[in-house]
């Protein structure tokens, strides 16, 4: 028997499954799905996903033994995930009566069974209505933590999956057989920063690579993990990993969970997607995932930008609308890309600057949470270079003993030099420190000059009166900071304007407001202020 069907008695098939005649149940509305590899049905309560016969050289479903050995596994790998979501692979049927599922007729084909799952309750449509809670969050990450750690290191072979080598023949792929728009226009430059900057992290941190192997962080994984892939339905449930290909899930965890991180920004809420990757790096005490982050976020966009090309290939000709509708996604994906490239071009100096008591700390701690840096405060390395000076400013006064100039000149090198250790291995890092002096931010400025790296100067404003507000209630707490209300108009009169910084590395913003909103501008600004930088570096 010709195991193989044709495309045609494949569309005749698919058009019998859009009849509730079809199904046992007799569904009552039936909606018709399709990808550029598989045909689905959501039938009532049910799912039935049916493989279409194609071979792209990275899957093969072109048999029906291929489709029904896919089939198996997809149900089997899914199960790792759900609970009571993937039912089992039914038998497609054709007889006289047409065609049936698990009839005595000839076997023609094989579908997936799953449970119908609501549509608002995937991960993408809770953040679009803002249904997102903290809990559900925490609960994602240890599922994923313990998954990863349950399907590490079988088969033996598998960490060869995350070796540099691998790593390089995947991403030189990436940049093959790109669709002709990438070639033209401003597109032509950001691929070629791209392109540059991904050679560049390999040939830098190939020993990052070789860590990531020895560390134990090569898996198992999901491969196609997507916010329309998670729900929240009796708890936790991740559908939809890849069963076609095992090198797209053999890989680094940190690679699956930047396409999670990388779709939710791509549907704009980078801010939970920062705050999924910090929370996974506190559950697994892995830091190093966020020093290859940018890297496989880049990488995973890039991927995007050909998968959605596929999608294009696949329409009709007439079908201009949608051309122009996926052209438009290609677009928001090459420009992610590009962001994730300008980050993981060059480390970062954030320099949290600004007047006492405006928030700086609180402001520096958040963003090293969120990225999972270092955090230098300048209140720290004082107390740690001159512990025998009385520990409090009032007992010295303004710019006398540990305060005085050539005292803080001290604790600015220090700073610098622990800085310099960090940005020399390509990591980026935070400064917290009033720099008051310009002197002080020119140095900085040199700092990322001789490194190399990108800086921003995050200028911390707010109003004299909750400033001296925030003072006063200083008086009856502990601080690190030793700055008090009497020393106030002291130093805002000292206070050198920032006014000679441009606008490519400054970013004032207002701290009279709640920290979830600060964040908010500053990631939002701090693309852009990285592309300049990066213009200008590539001019």
């Amino acid at each position: 028997m010709d195991t193989r069907t044709k495309a045609d008695d494949h569309d005749t098939l698919i058009t019998a499954m859009a009849s509730a005649d079809f199904y046992p149940h007799k569904p009552t509305d039936i909606i018709h799905k399709q990808t550029h590899i598989s045909d689905v049905f959501l039938a009532g309560d049910l799912v039935y996903k049916v493989k279409k016969p194609v071979n792209m050289g990275f899957l093969d479903f072109s048999t029906l033994e291929k489709r029904y050995e896919f089939c198996c596994e997809e149900v089997r790998l899914n199960q790792r995930l759900t609970s009571d979501i993937y039912l089992g692979v039914e038998t497609i049927t054709r007889d006289n009566g047409g065609y049936g599922l698990n009839t005595s007729g000839e076997t023609v084909d094989y579908a997936v069974k799953m449970r119908r799952l609501p549509d608002e309750n995937t991960l993408k449509a809770m953040l679009a209505t803002n249904r997102i809670t903290q809990g559900f969050m925490v609960a994602l990450i240890r599922i994923l933590a313990d998954f990863y750690t349950t399907s590490a290191g079988e088969p033996e072979n598998m960490a060869q999956f995350g070796s540099f080598a691998v790593i390089d023949r995947n991403c030189r792929e990436n940049f093959e057989n790109l669709p002709e728009y990438t070639g033209t226009g401003s597109n032509k430059s950001k691929l070629q920063i791209i392109q540059n900057a991904t050679r560049q992290f390999l040939d830098r941190h190939k020993d990052l690579f070789d860590r990531r192997i020895e560390n134990g962080h090569i898996c198992d994984t999901h491969g196609d993990l997507k916010a329309e892939h998670v729900y929240d339905y009796q708890g936790v449930q991740i559908l939809d990993c890849i069963e076609f290909n095992q090198r797209f899930r053999y890989q680094d965890t940190a690679c699956d969970l930047a396409f999670l991180a990388m779709d939710m920004e791509f549907l704009g809420y980078r801010p939970a997607a920062l705050f999924l990757l910090s929370q996974y790096v506190k559950t697994t005490h892995d830091p190093d995932l966020m020093q290859v982050i940018d890297f496989y976020k880049c990488y995973r966009a890039m991927v995007q930008v050909k998968v959605v090309h596929l999608q294009i290939d696949d329409m009709p000709a007439k079908e201009d609308a949608g051309k122009a509708r996926h052209t438009h996604r290609m677009e928001h994906y090459m420009d992610l890309a590009y962001q994730y490239a300008v980050k993981m071009a060059c480390p970062i100096i954030w320099v949290v600057c600004g007047m006492i008591a405006t928030g700086k700390s609180t402001v520096a701690g958040k963003l090293a949470s969120l990225f999972s840096l270092p955090c230098i405060r300048s209140d720290e390395v004082r107390k740690s270079l001159f512990e025998d000076q009385p520990d409090k400013m009032e007992k010295t006064g303004f710019e006398e003993g540990m305060y005085a100039p050539e005292a803080t000149s001290l604790v600015y090198g220090k700073m610098l030099m622990t800085a310099l250790t960090d940005l020399e291995k390509g990591r980026s890092v935070i400064l917290d420190a009033t720099c008051r002096t310009r002197k002080e931010r020119q140095d900085i400025l040199q700092l990322a000059a001789d490194t190399g790296a990108n800086i921003i100067f995050v200028e911390c404003r707010c109003p004299d009166r909750e400033i001296q507000k925030r003072l006063k209630n200083r008086e009856h707490q502990s601080t690190v900071s030793d700055a008090r209300l009497e020393h106030f108009a002291a130093i805002k009169k000292n206070m050198d304007p920032f006014d000679h910084l441009s606008e490519d590395v400054h970013m004032p913003v207002r701290t009279d407001q709640p920290l979830d909103n600060i964040i908010e501008f500053l990631l939002t600004g701090e693309h852009e202020l990285l592309a300049r930088q990066t213009a200008k570096k590539t001019q």
